[in-house]
């Protein structure tokens, strides 16, 4: 097989994994960054697998699977032809553990070495750490990556030991993620992330949010991708059903609450319905609506931390605010003109004692409070 159709094989095969989206033609992964979609090779180092994970498409006993294994030189050679011909600019390196995790990370990190050190590549470069790697492993793969991540696939120890066996959350998973965080630690251009599936299980967000509650602030993680199941056909979960793609979403926008404005898991709590999160409405809204009794916010006198608590007020319109208020009191709407989502603001806070809003009988004047 040519090494150009092992490539777009290879690249097919790995959106399995997917956490964003994919496009077939250029076999390329489109990234969700700051500065827009940046379009990153995502390969699988081999197709091969030891493990026998009941959700995953490369287990070992899916007869189905293509096995495909790709030499360290194939992978930087096609990724520069693409890197030169301005098709990616970074490249996402996974793998099944085929021999042995180290065997399996050995090849990954070579593959990385060659880019570095024989193609002079000083792009981005994600390795994913494999379950069971030793710790020498890891370290090799923090210095010649950018990003690193290990999946701890699910929220509790017992239920990855039903779908995955072999794998561990406390003896493998999370020493590793504590070793990354000190290694990376102060390193410019260094991160690591992780990634948690959502409805393998019989799972609730409110489990869920409390692991990344957890993981936030005790690792400093980059950010944490979740992936709603879907059933792999031919593997032992193919008839379970697939989880709403809503509830992933939802479970995205709790880990930005928490990760980036200081929400934590018992703030979060309130908002739960039986365990998880309100599908018809976003978990921001949704706390506020839960603590009415800290509206409406006097937009005139609220610090930054209670800003960025109202629905609609993000980090820059806070500080926007903020700026504003040094300059003279707001007194009226036309004091917040090309403020962001205004008229949702509008329902939250009064300005110098008035609400604004039409439905100003919801909350009491400010001097009545």
């Amino acid at each position: 097989m040519e090494l150009h159709q092992k490539i777009r094989l290879m690249s097919r095969l790995a959106s399995f994994e997917r956490d964003g989206d994919y496009n077939f033609e250029s076999c390329v992964f489109y990234a969700s960054t700051p500065k827009g979609k940046v379009p990153i090779l995502k390969l699988m180092q081999t197709t091969m697998c030891d493990k026998n994970c009941m959700y995953c498409a490369f287990r070992r006993d899916r007869d189905e699977t293509i096995r495909i294994a790709l030499k360290p030189e194939e992978i930087a050679k096609g990724f520069m032809e693409l890197y030169k011909a301005g098709k990616v600019s970074g490249l996402f390196l996974s793998s099944g553990i085929f021999g042995n995790p180290d065997f399996t990370m050995e090849r990954m990190i070579d593959t990385a070495k060659i880019l570095r050190e024989k193609y002079e590549f000083k792009g981005y470069i994600h390795l994913k750490l494999m379950p069971g790697a030793s710790l020498q492993s890891v370290e090799e793969a923090v210095k010649v990556a950018s990003r690193v991540s290990i999946n701890l696939e699910t929220s509790k120890e017992k239920r990855l030991k039903d779908i995955a066996k072999g794998k561990s959350i406390l003896q493998d998973m999370l020493p590793k993620i504590e070793y990354v965080d000190r290694l990376i630690r102060g390193q410019k251009g260094k991160s690591q992330i992780s990634q948690m599936m959502v409805g393998v299980g019989d799972e609730k967000d409110e489990e869920i949010i409390k692991a990344v509650d957890y993981l936030n602030k005790r690792f400093r993680l980059g950010r944490i991708y979740f992936s709603a199941f879907f059933p792999v056909k031919n593997t032992p979960l193919e008839n379970r059903p697939p989880e709403n793609p809503k509830r992933e979403h939802r479970l995205y926008q709790v880990d930005f609450l928490i990760r980036e404005y200081g929400f934590s898991f018992e703030e979060l709590k309130p908002v739960l319905i039986d365990g998880n999160l309100p599908l018809d409405k976003d978990p921001k809204t949704a706390w506020a609506e839960a603590n009415m009794h800290l509206f409406p916010v006097e937009i005139n006198t609220a610090d930054y931390e209670m800003l960025i608590k109202v629905p609609g007020i993000g980090k820059e319109t806070a500080k926007e605010i903020l700026r504003r208020r040094r300059e003279k009191n707001l007194s009226s709407i036309q004091d917040l003109k090309g403020i962001r989502n205004l008229n949702k603001i509008l329902n939250y806070v009064v300005i110098n004692g008035r609400y604004f809003w039409q439905n100003s009988s919801s909350f009491p004047s400010i001097t009545q409070l």
